[in-house]
């Protein structure tokens, strides 16, 4: 497979032709487009489902367009209530003087809508299924219903369009979770307990606010309906304390988009960021067999890579134009072209200044990286060569304070600060690469597989991936956690790059001291190209730093860890090569301009010698 190379920005990287009928778009006759003035009109209401729940939505469209497509953001925020959250703002106003009718629905259970709240309930996607039809059969609309949103949002079109709603012809959601136990909810079987509570109070807050608009506006049935909800209310981090393995009461599975991605038949645009400081980049271990990109077909997927952080999809002005094509593409039956453009693409060095990408690798299929394995050594070496006799293990004091990344990277990663804290050197160990000889461009998830030795039942283990520059700075590249009495694998489908877990109870288990036992820890998917003449380096610690708006309810009780590398025990990190990128690519970007990647000075050594990870 040999993929596209480009240095261009994101709207130049579309690529456009015709290629494809429009036979499923239906409705009255295509308009130019911006062909509708700014003045707008727009209505509140409740729609009622079968079951006899009401909906509240609120939509907005230009007061001089005729019935034409509806964009659908459906969410558990204030989407019913016209909200800050109902739609990503730069967008919302083109679509408005293009024709489009901009659609909010509150889930049920949230907000102004009747119902109980049950986080990811498999009913939401029905609910959501049901909104759609609705919208099709409106007087503003012509049967063409679209869907939109990052974040929760995003994630709810995935439940939605596995229903199959007949009026449903594309979504676009960014910024998902696939897999709500292992992506976010128990990365590595360890509870985020910090961003579950965040969420938890998140959730609430712009409900919360839209109540005393909608009592204002005499909807007494959401003041109703609000009181309700809260009695009603289901906590995330109470739930994943109630069930902390996958197979609990709070059944993790079929609150997941996995449980019946599959199902999904409408094309989809998603955009996806490797630092994403809240949903994460796992995705289900994005480009694997299982992961979102496996699932879906990709003949109807298009998916844009990049470091980043969680809000760039709403900051990023070129994933508008994106979206606003795809949208005239699949909702409006226009020949634009855009089948033609690639289904992947993996946006290099994005600018934290500006959001242009230094260079694009596009894909027309699943890349399928090399796995190269770098062993763990005496004297803190990364090396391709086995351990050979006579190495020491490495040991180190749980759970002892880690370096954390920013957790506002919005706000302040100009300065790093978290990143830049010191942490005890006795409780972390470090390996390194010697520098290397040429580029490495790296991609998709990567593993520790870790001996360990332990002088308690169980302990959490934090695999961070750097990049040690020539310069002495030290870059954060990506994260993965497991706790070790969770270690148990489903061979069947795990990598040499992708471990995959059990994680449930009857998979449990706890340590022997001083038995030495394989953890292998997911590090979560990223791309990242190591420039020669910087070095990898591999930091394993305890999970008690911050990463992003995560933070784990570890295991409290003090051990002493040793990470074995000897012959017997050949502990390894295994990451993932590309081998066909580009030979030349822009020189690399000061630490700083790099989005959502923190760099701080180094504190540790790069061995002597060269090292390549070339064929």
């Amino acid at each position: 497979m040999k993929p596209l190379f480009r240095t261009m920005g994101l709207a130049l990287a579309l690529g456009l032709a015709a290629c494809h009928d429009s036979s499923s778009v239906s409705g009255s006759e295509q308009a130019p487009v911006e062909a509708y003035g700014p003045e707008t009109t727009t209505q509140d209401g409740y729609l009622t489902l079968k079951d006899g729940t009401r909906l509240r939505y609120h939509w907005e469209r230009a007061v001089d367009a005729p019935p034409g497509p509806v964009v659908m953001q459906y969410d558990g925020y204030d989407a019913g209530t016209g909200g800050y959250f109902s739609n990503i703002p730069g967008v919302k106003a083109k679509l408005l003087l293009r024709g489009y009718t901009v659609l909010g629905v509150s889930v049920r259970g949230t907000g102004c809508s009747s119902g109980g709240f049950s986080l990811f309930d498999p009913q939401w996607g029905i609910d959501g299924a049901e909104a759609v039809e609705w919208a099709a059969q409106q007087p503003w609309s012509d049967g063409n219903i679209g869907m939109i949103g990052y974040s929760y949002p995003g994630i709810m079109q995935l439940f939605t369009a596995a229903q199959r709603p007949p009026h449903l012809r594309a979504i676009a959601p960014s910024n998902v979770i696939f897999d709500l136990y292992r992506d976010v909810g128990a990365p590595g079987g360890i509870l985020n307990s910090v961003f579950s509570g965040l969420f938890t109070v998140q959730q609430q807050l712009p409900g919360a606010e839209a109540v005393p608009a909608a009592i204002l506006q005499a909807d007494l049935e959401c003041a109703v309906n609000y009181a309700a909800n809260k009695l009603a209310y289901e906590s995330f981090v109470v739930q994943g304390i109630l069930s902390p393995k996958i197979d609990g009461a709070f059944d993790w599975h079929s609150r997941s988009p996995a449980a019946t991605a599959a199902q999904i038949d409408v094309p989809v645009l998603n955009i996806v960021y490797w630092q994403d400081e809240q949903t994460g980049s796992r995705i289900g271990g994005l480009l694997e067999p299982g992961g979102l990109l496996g699932v879906l077909d990709l003949r109807k997927t298009w998916s844009v890579m990049s470091n980043g952080n969680h809000d760039l999809t709403e900051d990023q002005p070129q994933h508008s134009e994106m979206l606003l094509e795809f949208y005239e593409r699949y909702l409006r039956g226009r020949d634009n072209g855009w089948e033609r453009t690639p289904r992947i693409q993996v946006l290099h060095d994005l600018r934290a200044e500006d959001y242009q990408p230094g260079w694009i690798t596009a894909y027309d299929r699943l890349p399928s990286p090399r796995p190269v394995e770098l062993f763990l050594r005496e004297a803190e070496t990364l090396a391709l060569e086995p351990p050979t006799a006579g190495q020491a293990g490495s040991r180190y004091l749980y759970p002892l304070p880690s370096p954390s990344t920013n957790p506002l990277p919005w706000a302040l990663s100009a300065l790093d600060l978290l990143w830049q804290l010191p942490a005890p050197d006795s409780g972390r160990v470090v390996w390194t690469t010697p520098a290397l000889e040429q580029d490495a461009q790296l991609l998709g998830s990567a593993s520790a597989d870790l001996w360990l030795t332990a002088t308690v039942p169980d302990v959490d283990l934090q695999a961070t991936l750097t990049e040690v520059r020539p310069d002495g700075q030290e870059l954060y590249v990506a994260r993965g956690w497991l706790r070790a009495s969770a270690r148990a694998l489903d061979e069947s489908r795990s990598t040499a790059t992708r471990p995959f877990h059990h994680f449930t109870s009857g998979s449990v288990q706890t340590l022997q001291t001083g038995e030495p036992v394989l953890a292998r820890l997911e590090i979560f998917p990223f791309a990242h190209r190591f420039r020669a003449g910087s070095a990898l380096r591999l930091i394993v610690d305890a999970p008690t730093g911050i990463t992003g708006d995560w933070g784990f309810l570890f295991q409290p009780l003090p051990s002493l860890n040793t990470i074995l590398h000897d012959p017997e025990h050949p502990s390894k990190l295994v990451v993932g090569v590309m081998d066909d990128g580009p030979a030349q690519v822009p020189a690399a970007l000061a630490c700083k301009e790099l989005a959502n990647q923190p760099c701080r000075g180094s504190t540790g050594t790069v061995p002597a010698g060269r090292l390549s990870l070339s064929e």
